[in-house]
């Protein structure tokens, strides 16, 4: 499995782009950032998108990725999410007054840009080669995480979330198949009480998720740092002894 970074960030600076992660080229997990990182070509192709929530950070890039993929002459593009994802992006995100529907605008095939389906939660689901388990998580609004894999590779993306219990659960009944897990880490420790209010993890929190693995140790990638806390989320992530941290930046390839 490879991945692109398109973003990796939970606020938006110069050099600092939102969530994104492009899977082996045709699987966009998240969509705060695609249209302004990924090339005319790299778009084209991606044929699904994971939606953990309906956040910006995790879904403003779809307005414009959507105009830039009008004139692909392929099946429409797949997006899936939970069902308040799903009606919360149509409702209110590209709803035909903020951005238009690109549901019922056609591609150069004669296609819908986008179709939007429904993942149900806590079962496998097979999308695009891949069986994909969309895992509810703690967070401000219904949020999901992903377990993402096939044959003995597999993935955790835990989504946005402060303490949470499910998706680490699930995760260990996939024993030596899950190889990394990419999980968020906002906030430093010492605002945990706005950690806590807006339902993130800081260096603490996230040592306690991942205690959770336990005895599984998977490659940590972290993601969606506030690029304001930077400094201060890096001296709390040195305190973490016994796991593999790495901290992700936009552009980086992995192969998993």
């Amino acid at each position: 499995m490879k991945l692109k970074v398109l973003g990796c960030y939970g606020g938006q600076l110069p050099g600092k782009n939102l969530t994104g992660l492009l899977l082996n080229n045709d699987t966009l997990i998240d969509a705060g950032t695609v249209g302004l990182t990924a090339d005319i070509e790299e778009q084209r192709a991606i044929k699904n998108i994971l939606i953990s929530h309906a956040h910006l950070d995790h879904t403003g890039g779809m307005p414009f990725y959507s105009v830039n993929i009008v004139s692909n002459k392929t099946a429409s593009v797949n997006v899936y999410g939970s069902q308040f994802t799903m009606d919360a992006v149509q409702n209110h995100l590209m709803n035909g007054v903020t951005w238009p529907d690109f549901t019922k605008i056609k591609n150069f095939a004669g296609n819908p840009v986008l179709k939007y389906i429904t993942i149900e939660p806590k079962v496998w689901t097979a999308i695009g080669g891949y069986k994909v388990m969309a895992i509810p998580v703690n967070h401000t609004i219904p949020t999901v995480g992903f377990l993402i894999g096939k044959g003995n590779t597999y993935i955790l993306y835990s989504g946005d979330t402060k303490d949470t219990d499910e998706i680490w659960v699930e995760a260990k009944k996939l024993g030596k198949k899950l190889k990394a897990a990419f999980v968020e880490v906002a906030f430093p420790d010492e605002v945990d009480f706005l950690a806590e209010a807006s339902c993130h993890l800081t260096p603490k929190t996230l040592e306690k998720q991942l205690r959770k693995l336990l005895p599984l140790k998977p490659k940590t990638y972290l993601y969606h740092l506030k690029p304001e806390y930077m400094k201060e989320i890096k001296k709390g992530l040195k305190k973490i002894k016994g796991f593999k941290l790495t901290l992700l930046d936009d552009a980086d390839t992995l192969k998993i």
